[in-house]
C-alpha cells in the first residue's frame, strides 16, 4: 500500500454515492476519521454527491405531448423545405432561360433598332434646317431606343428579382 492509495477508498465512494455516508458502517466512518486520503475522498465525494443532487433539482422534463409536438413541426417544416428545393431550382433556371431569351431577342433586334433609329434620324434631318443640330437630333434619337430598350429590360427582370430577394429560400 502506497502512501497516495487505500484499499477503503472504494468503499467510502460507494457508500457515499449510495447516500449511506456516513451511517452506514461505524468502522468505516472510524477509519475515515483516522486515514487522512479516505477523510480527503469522503469530504470531496459529499460535497459532489451534493452538487449531483442539487443540478437534479434543477432538471425541468419537458411534458411527452410538448416534445412530440415540437418533433412533428419540426418534420413537417423539414418536409416542406425538402419539397421546396427543387421549386426553387426551377425558379433559379427559369429566371436564367428568361435572361438569355431577352438578350437573344434583343441581339437578333439590335440592327433592326439601329436601322429604325438611323431612319428616324433621315426623317428628322429634313425638319431641322441647321446641321449642328441634326447630329444631336440623330444622337438622341439612337440614345432613346437605347434607354427604351433599357427600360423594357428592367420591367420584364424586375419581378424577377423582386421575387428572389423577398423570398424566404
Amino acid at each position: 500500500m502506497s502512501s497516495m492509495e487505500c484499499i477503503h477508498e472504494r468503499r467510502i465512494v460507494s457508500a457515499v454515492l449510495s447516500g449511506r455516508w456516513p451511517s452506514s458502517d461505524d468502522e468505516l466512518a472510524a477509519h475515515a476519521a483516522q486515514c487522512g486520503i479516505c477523510r480527503e475522498v469522503a469530504e470531496v465525494a459529499v460535497v459532489l454527491r451534493a452538487d449531483h443532487e442539487h443540478a437534479r433539482g434543477d432538471v425541468h422534463v419537458p411534458v411527452a405531448g410538448q416534445v412530440w409536438w415540437r418533433s412533428a413541426v419540426r418534420a413537417r417544416l423539414e418536409s416542406t423545405q425538402a419539397a421546396t428545393r427543387p421549386m426553387t431550382w426551377l425558379h433559379g433556371v427559369t429566371a436564367a432561360i428568361t435572361i438569355g431569351v431577352m438578350l437573344t431577342a434583343i441581339g437578333l433586334a439590335w440592327p433592326t433598332l439601329v436601322a429604325g433609329a438611323d431612319w428616324a434620324r433621315e426623317f428628322a434631318v429634313p425638319l431641322v434646317a441647321n446641321t449642328e443640330v441634326s447630329g444631336v437630333v440623330g444622337n438622341v434619337l439612337r440614345q432613346s431606343v437605347l434607354l427604351a430598350m433599357a427600360a423594357a429590360a428592367c420591367l420584364l427582370l424586375a419581378p424577377v428579382l423582386l421575387y428572389f430577394v423577398l423570398s424566404n429560400d
